[in-house]
């Protein structure tokens, strides 16, 4: 009983954990939405992509950059009948130097956030859209915010 109780505790514990990415300075990124699913429209997509855009612009983020440094938006999924199940993950993978080897660039994922869900054939352009600007979108500015104000 006790390690149920236990198990319980370290469970919920981890759903307050903070991230253990950092949005701390970032200035510039070059916006990818990618539909590995084929399941959303180009309308969709680039809808997506302008209120990504317009968000990071708000934010103080440049949406164009020299540097190797990208926003993804990456959509997959399956279909199941008429269900579809999706993954949904927002990252941004730019260029870095490690401390063990300052002179050697490599890239990193130094953001990542994602969703899970179900959806049916009749709501999945706007579950799609809610997932990426109103769960993962808005998570993002939250930690932005909080890191860099």
């Amino acid at each position: 009983m006790m390690l149920k109780y236990i198990s319980i505790l370290l469970l919920s514990t981890q759903l307050f954990a903070l991230s253990p990415f950092s949005l701390e300075g970032v200035k510039e990124v070059n916006i990818k939405v990618l539909d590995k699913s084929k399941f959303t429209t180009k309308e969709n997509l680039d809808k997506i992509k302008n209120s990504v855009k317009n968000t990071l612009y708000n934010l103080g983020i440049k949406t164009k950059s020299d540097n190797f440094s990208n926003f993804i938006v990456k959509i997959q999924g399956e279909k199941f009948d008429e269900k579809y199940a999706l993954h949904i993950s927002m990252f941004i993978v730019e260029e870095t130097y490690p401390a063990r080897n300052k002179e050697q660039a490599t890239m990193s994922i130094t953001y990542y956030k994602d969703d899970f869900f179900d959806t049916n054939s009749k709501e999945l352009q706007v579950e799609i859209y809610d997932s990426v600007i109103n769960y993962l979108l808005d998570d993002m500015v939250d930690q932005y915010k909080d890191e860099n104000e």
